[in-house]
């Protein structure tokens, strides 16, 4: 084979590599998510305790990338155990009032228009700092976890609590391993309760 039949050659690899994806083989085109638009006040509003949650987007209208509710947490109130997530971030917005978020042994007080990261493998828990209602809006990524909240809201309808197996059986079908452990050190450091 001479140059010229080399180069003849190469050029036909290096065109049939460039051309041949985009007529010989079809295109996989992925799912879109459809468009949401959700006014002042929607969203299905549930308690879970004292704590009010409005949920705004679920793992069906994100493709399961992620989900989003709205929390309104009273002074004092504490809006979750100390817990851990393998596989879930969860971020936190403050639209009113002051939130603090432990994240290992970091304690961060939030103010209205801050934001927070708590990232997988790592135990949180927050509460309302201040002297009025505090509202934020969190996202969970993946969306697996606005599942896990409403699993756990169906747990305090009508007047009812979680008893311990409940629990155990939400950390068995969602990613959550709850430090009940460390819950009454915070309380009582901070004064806050569940």
């Amino acid at each position: 084979m001479d140059r010229r039949q080399l180069m003849r050659l190469m050029t036909g690899i290096s065109l049939g590599s460039i051309l041949l994806p985009a007529i010989g083989y079809p295109q996989q085109t992925l799912p879109q998510p459809s468009m949401v638009h959700l006014p002042p006040g929607a969203g299905d509003t549930v308690k879970i305790g004292d704590m009010g949650i409005t949920f705004k987007l679920s793992g069906k209208q994100t493709l399961g990338q992620m989900g989003a509710w709205e929390t309104v947490l009273q002074p004092g109130e504490l809006g979750a155990p100390p817990h851990y997530h393998a596989k879930t971030d969860e971020i936190c917005r403050v639209l009113e009032g002051t939130v603090t978020i432990m994240t290992g042994d970091i304690v961060t007080q939030v103010q209205a228009g801050g934001w927070h990261l708590r990232p997988r493998n790592q135990v949180h828990t927050f509460w309302n700092s201040g002297s009025s209602v505090a509202r934020t809006i969190d996202l969970c990524l993946p969306a697996r976890h606005a599942d896990y909240m409403r699993a756990l809201a169906r747990l305090f309808e009508h007047g009812h609590k979680p008893t311990s197996a409940d629990l155990k059986n939400l950390e068995k079908k969602y990613d959550i391993v709850y430090r009940f452990d460390l819950l009454e050190t915070i309380s009582q450091k901070y004064g806050v309760k569940l």
